[in-house]
């Protein structure tokens, strides 16, 4: 897999603005032509892009890209996430000609009844690495489809060392742990300081505030002993999830809030 180099990337204008925007799509076709898994299992025709991580097909079918979440649109009464529109329009723009490539990872469907990909455009540009690449999505690697993590977790290190798009100062704050409230919830990047970890059918580690993490041994996280992790600083990406009051009541020693990690590339550790 070739990581190839990162693209030359200070940014001269406000992110939001037009030449900056397109100035993203050429950043990012330096990284699209890699990050490649194989030959393509199925050819298909685009119907619409639903958002940045999420496509229409012809057939009816929808794909959800694998290794990324894109900000969501407005819906359901919520406003638009930060570059929400940005990251659609990357999409619609990169797949202009209506035909694209589906590589399959180990697992097929999500539980929405999605296919899951590996998305390609018609030149053979990989759609997740040029978002990551962008500043437009985040990285995020759910088991067991991670043939590709490694080499997404670096086009997402290109941006975030840039500040493109998503990494840019303030525009998607990071949250800390301590400061969790009902109401939270939804994808996060989250940062905390581990208070105690446990390892039973998981490994749990209870950050500072009301939240824990719920690390999968088989995500190469079972070779680390306890004491490893306690005290470190942690910063992960993920959804958090509320499991209410009453869970609580029932398990006052347990978090009210988790994040479930499937692999180290969602995690920064740092003992500081």
């Amino acid at each position: 897999m070739a990581a190839g180099k990162a693209p030359a990337a200070k940014r001269k204008a406000p992110w939001v603005s037009l030449g900056a925007f397109f100035c993203a799509l050429l950043l990012a076709a330096a990284a699209a032509a890699d990050c490649v898994l194989g030959e393509a299992d199925e050819l298909a025709a685009l119907k619409r892009v639903q958002d940045g991580d999420t496509l229409l097909l012809e057939d009816g079918r929808r794909v959800r890209l694998i290794g990324v979440n894109a900000p969501e649109l407005a819906r359901e009464g919520r406003p638009a996430e930060p570059l929400a529109r940005e990251a659609k329009q990357f999409t619609e723009r990169f797949l202009a000609d209506g035909g694209l490539e589906l590589v399959y990872d180990r697992e097929r469907r999500d539980s929405y009844g999605r296919l899951l990909a590996h998305v390609y455009n018609h030149r053979g540009d990989n759609l997740e690495s040029a978002l990551l690449a962008a500043g437009l999505a985040f990285h995020v690697a759910m088991a067991p489809n991670l043939s590709l993590a490694e080499c997404l977790s670096e086009r997402e290190a290109w941006a975030r060392s840039d500040r493109r798009g998503l990494w840019e100062s303030g525009v998607w704050p990071v949250k800390q742990a301590a400061d969790v409230r009902p109401g939270d919830g939804g994808f996060v990047v989250l940062r905390g300081r581990v208070r105690k970890a446990e390892h039973n059918r998981y490994i749990w580690l209870e950050l500072d505030g009301p939240v824990a993490l719920r690390l999968d041994p088989q995500g190469d996280f079972g070779q680390l002993d306890r004491r490893d992790w306690q005290g470190a600083q942690i910063e992960v990406k993920g959804w958090l999830v509320d499991r209410g009051s009453k869970y609580t009541s029932q398990f006052p020693q347990n978090k009210r809030w988790f994040i479930a990690v499937d692999s180290p590339y969602t995690l920064k550790i740092s003992k500081n």
